[in-house]
């Protein structure tokens, strides 16, 4: 697990209230019971946190969080 992963998933459990057990990287959103308005949450931690915009293609219910953690890891690699 990444640093950015283990990051992430604090952040999620905290704000948005899903179940540490719950989280893997390969479920969707949409698996999770993240609704849009819990997306819209999603990417403003993740702008918030790491300083990365989530494209709002990368945050639909068929999404998961290997998605949104790839672009972070991306975006901070070329920081």
């Amino acid at each position: 697990m990444s640093a950015h992963q283990d990051r992430l998933f604090a952040l999620v459990t905290e704000k948005l209230g899903v179940a540490p057990e719950d989280l893997d990287t390969t479920a969707t959103f949409d698996a999770l019971d993240l609704d849009s308005l819990a997306l819209i949450e999603l990417s403003v931690i993740v702008q918030k946190e790491f300083g990365v915009q989530i494209d709002e293609t990368a945050l639909t219910p068929d999404n998961t969080f290997a998605d949104v953690l790839s672009v972070i890891d991306t975006t901070a690699a070329v920081a």
